[in-house]
């Protein structure tokens, strides 16, 4: 296919021969001056396109540089969690907390082998003298610092660096968190005044190590900065500085780009800059750290981030050269100028179309405009557009021009009197052919069969071949002599433009069906991100959930397996007493003054009710142990079978603290098989939704408050489902909230008692987790069948449906 810009002026010039001689100057001229304003406002925009996309996409290689930095950022960020939270807790066992460094030295140096990360662990006193793993008992008061004055106040805290006075010239980074007395209550650390500081210190060499991760590329380097704007970390070592050898601010350096990245970092700002440091060119990320008082940067050179430019800028000059070339040819072709009005007219409709081409205009439309300008230029009796059909031997009218009086003829045409598969090499040699019409593409439009004849020497067919292979014709009829090589040098210029015009349309299509691709990509991939990491949050609380309750677990179990020997040797006691009593009913003076002291015959009464009390405690905080562990322990990889039974009694056993005693819970189970399922997310329903029934019931004062759980095996035509019905009589759910109340960011306020986004998480959980099914109804109308149906008006009914595979 020839270019456009070959067709548009090559073929012109061999039509248009003449010069401009005497009057056609003044025209030369004023062409000229319209085509040197169309030149510049073409260069014009052509440069805020370039300005634009090149803009574009810089914004999109930013915001994934800046993406990446938060990705790695929060790695850290997690890490320095990580330490607080693990001297928080070292704060919190009983060792530590008894202030006693002949109890807690050997505890903390086992702890300092296994954290590894800490240099050394210390137990501060509360006047400031601490001892140390390191070297024991240390003869400096260290109640100056910040970090133990801001333990005292009851904040775990990460201090910026300092340098060692316990290890002389070692720049490390203190921990420090609230040591509490015994007494006090573990989680309520406002209950009394801290009594000690326990505190963990990192080498800064580590802080560094740790941050170093944050490079992903050659000449990438990363730096951190305290809140005064002094770098804690940074690849010159000369610039880093700590509380005791401080080091001038970045804020107040010579280099003003680097100032002012210092600046945005200790406004706690989050961003990406394009600036010059050390007049290198680079991009500066950076973000605040949530866990402690430091912001982070990233600097990575322009280069690392503007490669992928390099093909737009091939692109811009490829466009400048053609620009240039297109220059040229306007101008050698603006000198020559149409002797006459078909000759002017053909450059005008030529200029015309590759205008609607620029545009962007829908096909349709340049194909409909494009053949009526031709057939009013060419003074024509018709001027058709159609498409080939190999396979049929056919040929398929779609866009007409024809004079006034003649009728259409668009549709599908066959040729008659030539051999089958010959029409396309018959309309190359422009013989006499007979169309007949076999279709109508628009069959609510009547017409009469009809045939369109095609005389040699009274039309011409110029061929429009596509990117696709699909090949149109461009039909030009007149009733007259036709198709002198002028005329045909117009028909292939414009069969070449609209050959452009097609395919470019064809290129649009494909960019917006990948553009829609790639936005259903995008979306997909945001969606799996943010269950990712939803994911691991809930893994990672799970995980500790279960620690901490198998923690409790084994000393329940040891105090409940030591009651029953207790038990019994009490008994073995009391009876011995009882035996002695027997044989001695008159004992000596002393015994018989303590005996009416202590009033044995009480204590004897109450210790066995007393050792039972204990027992039947024991016993319930073991169950609520092992409930909690089932519910907390995190889902695997797979599918589990899980008894629906056992998980909705768990939920309720933990969930007893926020019932009342009238509260009345009503079980209807029917024999249900184990499901395959994820049982903790399936727990994480079944709590949701109790939690709001609670809540519901707990707002009534003058009606008895009842919770229904019914379970039975419905059957659908998708199969077997175990049906899991939860209704209460409490508060109504109106139709309106109904319809919305499984939408995630509803309006909250105007629904009470109910957490529409965990309800949101759970429809989500049933539906598209387990391919079951979720429903709310109100008033109660259980579609499980039971004897006991709820006669209430009021209340609601959430069923839960998950398959039986």
């Amino acid at each position: 296919m020839r270019s456009f810009a070959k067709v548009k002026w090559w073929k012109l010039t061999r039509i248009l021969r003449s010069r401009f001689k005497g009057k056609y100057d003044l025209a030369y001229k004023i062409v000229l001056l319209i085509v040197g304003v169309a030149i510049v406002a073409a260069s014009i925009a052509g440069y805020i396109s370039y300005q634009s996309v090149r803009r574009l996409i810089v914004d999109n290689l930013e915001r994934n540089a800046l993406l990446e930095v938060k990705q790695r950022g929060n790695k850290i960020d997690r890490w320095i969690g990580t330490k607080k939270a693990e001297i928080e807790l070292l704060a919190n066992t009983p060792a530590v907390r008894s202030m006693n460094w002949s109890v807690a030295g050997p505890y903390l140096k086992s702890e300092v082998n296994r954290l590894q990360d800490f240099e050394h662990l210390a137990l501060i006193d509360p006047d400031g003298f601490y001892f140390t793993t390191k070297v024991g008992r240390a003869l400096i008061n260290v109640s100056d610092r910040q970090h133990f004055k801001k333990a005292m106040a009851g904040e775990v805290y990460v201090s910026d660096p300092t340098i060692s006075r316990t290890l002389k010239q070692q720049s490390i980074v203190p921990i420090s968190a609230p040591v509490r007395s015994n007494s006090a209550k573990f989680l309520d650390k406002t209950a009394d005044k801290p009594i000690g500081v326990m505190n963990g210190i990192i080498n800064t060499d580590r802080i560094a190590e740790v941050v170093k991760q944050l490079e992903y590329e050659t000449g990438t380097y990363a730096f951190v900065l305290n809140s005064q704007g002094v770098p804690i970390v940074h690849p010159d070592a000369r610039l880093i500085g700590n509380i005791d050898k401080p080091t001038p601010s970045l804020l107040e350096s010579a280099d003003t780009n680097l100032a002012n990245v210092a600046r945005e970092m200790v406004y706690q700002k989050t961003g990406i800059l394009l600036t010059k440091i050390n007049d290198a060119r680079v991009y500066v990320a950076y973000l605040p750290l949530e866990q402690a008082e430091w912001s982070i940067a990233l600097v990575i050179p322009s280069h690392h981030i503007e490669k992928e430019l390099i093909a737009l800028n091939i692109l811009a000059a490829a466009a400048t050269i053609l620009l240039a070339a297109a220059i040229v040819a306007v101008v050698a072709a603006n000198k020559l100028f149409a002797e006459n009005y078909i000759r002017t007219r053909s450059e005008a409709l030529i200029h015309r179309l590759s205008g609607r081409i620029r545009a962007g205009l829908p096909l349709d439309r340049i194909l409909q405009t494009t053949v009526e300008e031709l057939g009013t230029l060419l003074k024509l009796d018709r001027a058709i557009f159609g498409w080939y059909d190999p396979r049929q031997d056919t040929v398929e009218f779609c866009w007409e021009y024809c004079r006034k009086g003649l009728p259409q003829r668009l549709g599908i045409f066959g040729a008659t009197g030539g051999p089958s598969g010959d029409l396309a090499a018959r309309l190359q040699r422009c013989e006499t052919i007979l169309l007949n019409k076999t279709s109508a593409p628009d069959v609510a439009g009547f017409q009469k069969p009809a045939h369109l004849e095609l005389t040699n020497s009274r039309y011409a067919t110029v061929p429009v071949l596509t990117q696709t292979n699909r090949l149109g014709y461009l039909f030009a009829i007149a009733n007259r002599q036709f198709a002198n090589p002028n005329e045909l040098e117009v028909l292939e210029a414009i069969a070449d433009s609209l050959a452009i015009a097609i395919s470019q349309s064809q290129l649009q299509g494909q960019i917006q069906e990948e553009l829609k691709l790639l936005e259903e990509v995008l979306a997909q991939l945001r969606k799996t991100e943010e269950h990712l990491v939803k994911s691991e949050k809930m893994a990672i609380l799970g995980q500790l959930a279960a620690g901490i309750s198998q923690d409790i677990n084994n000393p329940i179990n040891f105090i409940y397996g030591r009651l029953i020997h207790v038990n019994d040797y009490i008994k073995y006691l009391l009876e011995i007493i009882h035996l002695y009593r027997e044989q001695y009913p008159q004992p000596v003076p002393r015994i018989a003054r303590e005996i009416e002291t202590f009033d044995l015959d009480f204590i004897s009464q109450d210790l066995p009710e007393t050792l039972n009390s204990l027992k039947i405690g024991t016993d319930r905080i073991r169950q609520l142990v092992v409930a909690f562990r089932k519910i907390s322990l995190p889902d695997k990889a797979n599918k589990e079978h899980t008894n629906v039974h056992e998980s909705i009694d768990n939920i309720l056993l933990l969930l007893a603290h926020r019932r009342s005693p009238k509260i009345l819970v009503v079980k209807e189970y029917n024999n249900q098989p184990p499901i395959l399922c994820y049982p903790g997310q399936l727990s994480q329903v079944f709590t949701n939704i109790l939690s709001n029934a609670i809540d519901a019931v707990n707002s009534l004062d003058n009606s008895e408050p009842i919770i229904t759980i019914k379970t039975d095996i419905v059957e659908h035509f998708s199969g077997r489902f175990i049906a899991v019905s939860i209704a209460h009589n409490g508060c109504r759910i109106s139709p309106e909230i109904q319809q919305r109340i499984f939408e995630p960011f509803g309006n909250t306020k105007s629904w009470k008692n109910f957490t529409v986004l965990g309800l949101s998480a759970c429809y989500k959980i049933i539906v598209e987790l387990h391919g079951g099914r979720m429903k709310v109804q109100s008033p109660v109308q259980s579609p499980v069948q039971s004897q006991s149906q709820s006669q209430t008006e009021g209340g609601a009914e959430f069923i839960i449906e998950l398959p039986i595979f």
